[in-house]
């Protein structure tokens, strides 16, 4: 009898004891409920500032995680000894991550949007700016976790924040298929002796062949351009140029140019009737087949993206 007295005293000093303990931390999130009264301050760099703001924030007694953002109010306290948030903010520097997804996933600065892993930002400056590039490339985020340890992830010598496309080394191939020339441009003789270049950027490749007028000239010029990747991340594009000339000798220089430039002629077989093909190609949109014609014929090439 004594002993089932004793269990039972013993099972009220438990319960009353544990009572008091709830009542000092009703929510049970390791905060006592004074202290979630009194709150703490947080330190924050907000999105595309560089200016830092203190401020006094609390969080309720009666919830885990005030917020609802997935981490306790704990978590977001100083008193865990990580960076203190806003338990009332899912994000408390506003840069689109919530302060779960920097914590537990990134493990990112949830407080400052410049917080920069890796090292690698340029024209990006922010993990931030990296982790929302990646997601839109629809890249898991075990797998971003690794890139933002990586400043120079597809390993072309470019540091990711200044690469067009951190995730490909670019590349282009430029085949010319066919050019058939409906002029003489001014020659005396039915030859033409052309020179093609092709360029991207200071990049460029030089061909010499002759061509004879009013003939479909089946060609087999194909050339590789390794394309400097710097530039601003997610614009890959780039300046490629077509040129085509009808090289003038002798009295055919001296005598019969008509254009303005004694030792060439340009053969304008481009839209538009230009002495050049010029333009920004964009590797998602410009890499493709082209038929293109003028005054002076017409040109079958082809832009293929043979990034790695």
């Amino acid at each position: 009898m004594k002993k089932i007295i004793a269990v039972i005293i013993f099972l009220l000093l438990i319960s009353t004891f544990s009572g008091c303990l709830n009542k000092e931390d009703i929510d049970g999130d390791g905060i006592p409920n004074e202290l979630e009264k009194e709150g703490w301050k947080v330190k924050v760099i907000y999105l595309y500032n560089s200016t830092s703001y203190t401020y006094q924030v609390t969080s309720d007694p009666y919830k885990k995680d005030t917020d609802g953002d997935g981490l306790t109010d704990y978590e977001e306290s100083p008193y865990h000894g990580g960076v203190a948030t806003d338990p009332r903010k899912a994000d408390t520097d506003g840069d689109g991550l919530t302060d779960y997804d920097e914590v537990r996933i990134f493990h990112s600065n949830p407080t400052d949007w410049r917080d920069d892993i890796d090292g690698d930002n340029y024209f990006w400056r922010a993990d931030y700016e990296e982790i929302m590039f990646y997601k839109k490339m629809g890249i898991d985020d075990e797998t971003i976790k690794q890139y933002l340890q990586n400043p120079d992830v597809d390993n072309d010598s470019i540091p990711d924040g200044k690469d067009m496309d951190p995730l490909r080394n670019l590349k282009v191939e430029v085949k010319i298929y066919s050019l058939y020339v409906t002029s003489k441009k001014d020659d005396e003789d039915d030859l033409l002796e052309t020179e093609i270049n092709i360029s991207v950027g200071e990049d460029w490749k030089e061909f010499e062949m002759p061509i004879i007028p009013l003939q479909n000239e089946t060609l087999n010029i194909s050339c590789t351009f390794d394309i400097n990747d710097t530039g601003m991340p997610g614009n890959a594009t780039f300046p490629l140029m077509i040129v085509i000339k009808d090289i003038d000798e002798g009295l055919e220089a001296k005598l019969l140019d008509k254009d303005g430039f004694p030792f060439f002629d340009f053969v304008r077989v481009f839209e538009g009737n230009l002495y050049v093909f010029a333009e920004n190609i964009d590797m998602q949109k410009d890499c493709k087949k082209y038929h293109m014609k003028g005054v002076d014929g017409n040109i079958i090439f082809e832009i293929k993206d043979i990034s790695s």
